[in-house]
């Protein structure tokens, strides 16, 4: 009794081990399955940026904060700069973290990556501020714009967490504004601007591909235009049904031009740009009050010839420009035929528009 008892026990404790045995062998083929999963799916991993990319020791930075200090891992970066012109006092950098390389390699449909992006300033701000935001539908609302720069001198790091659809191309755009200041006093000096991003799920993802890059706003200018230019009163002298007779009644016209281009800082003067006016000197006399004649803060006279009807200013761009013309009256002494008897030998209205214009000139 006791010997079948004792096989019975010897038999079971096979049996245990025999399960126990096939329990492992499952257990290590379905986390080697796992482990293999996930090494696969990381080998075929697509994580990009337009401005960041992989850099040796990368993967090994925890944050920015982190990655800031090691200096000869900065310097290791590649430095997007601006090439497009300034069109206004701000200049901005669409960054976009992607799931994909191009068009072809993208992650799959059973992938979706969570991310971290983070941005800081390398370098303390002069003459400008700079802000991040995250893009909404193609743009950021103005509240949702983080600074990068305080007033107490400050230099925070700006931190988004984003997630990326697997199955199609996918990516996420943040918006990086650098906003000229010169309230300060001081000339813009461009400050560099760098940028991490990292996949933080799924979690075998982690420290799998990091990515940075640097980004500076060079100041570029812009070409000034002259976009607009006419008498103040076209409109009135189009609809008048005698316009000579009409424009004979005033005795002062004004000519009002508008210019584009780059964005003036106060008290540079490299970015003002040089304009000539020209003018029937039979007609028309400018006002001696003028103020680019009279050299106010913010004007700049450089030639002027009444007799010849030519004056060459220096101006900043985004100008709105008034000058005001006198009419001349028949004078047979210095030869001066007046306005009212050029009207007359007037056709149309746009020989009249013609007797002033502006133009840019060689600096």
């Amino acid at each position: 009794m006791m010997k079948k008892r004792w096989k019975k026990a010897v038999v079971a404790l096979i049996g245990c081990a025999a399960l126990a045995a096939i329990s492992i062998t499952v257990y290590s083929k379905y986390y080697k399955t796992s482990y293999e999963k996930g090494i696969a799916i990381a080998s075929g991993f697509y994580f990009s940026s337009n401005y960041m990319y992989e850099e040796e020791g990368l993967n090994g930075i925890e944050d920015i904060e982190e990655l800031k200090k090691e200096r000869e891992l900065v310097n290791r970066l590649m430095i997007a700069v601006s090439n497009e012109p300034w069109t206004s006092s701000s200049f901005q950098f669409d960054v976009e973290v992607r799931n994909h390389t191009n068009q072809l390699l993208y992650n799959d449909k059973d992938l979706d990556v969570a991310y971290t992006v983070e941005f800081i300033l390398l370098d303390p701000p002069e003459g400008a501020d700079y802000s991040i935001g995250k893009a909404v539908n193609g743009s950021v609302e103005e509240n949702r714009y983080v600074a990068l720069n305080s007033a107490n001198g400050d230099l925070p790091k700006a931190s988004f967490q984003g997630t990326l659809e697997g199955g199609e191309l996918s990516w996420e755009s943040y918006v990086l504004r650098v906003t000229l200041d010169d309230s300060q006093g001081k000339e813009y000096v461009p400050s560099r601007v760098l940028m991490m991003a990292y996949p933080t799920e799924p979690t075998y993802l982690e420290n799998t591909k990091k990515i940075a890059g640097i980004i500076k706003a060079e100041y570029n200018l812009a070409e000034m235009e002259i976009t607009d230019q006419k008498f103040t009163i076209e409109n009135e002298l189009e609809e008048a049904e005698d316009w000579k007779r009409r424009a004979k009644e005033e005795s002062a016209f004004v000519y009002q031009l508008k210019t584009t281009g780059n964005y003036y800082v106060n008290g540079n003067d490299n970015m003002l740009q040089k304009i000539r006016v020209e003018w029937d000197p039979d007609m028309f006399s400018l006002n001696e009050n003028d103020r680019y004649l009279n050299h106010e803060e913010g004007t700049r006279l450089v030639e002027y010839d009444a007799e010849k009807g030519v004056m060459v200013i220096e101006t900043a761009p985004y100008s709105s420009i008034k000058f005001i013309f006198f009419k001349k009256y028949r004078d047979d002494i210095h030869h001066i035929e007046g306005f009212d008897s050029k009207i007359d030998k007037m056709k149309s209205l746009d020989e009249l528009k013609r007797t002033v214009k502006a133009v840019k000139a060689d600096n």
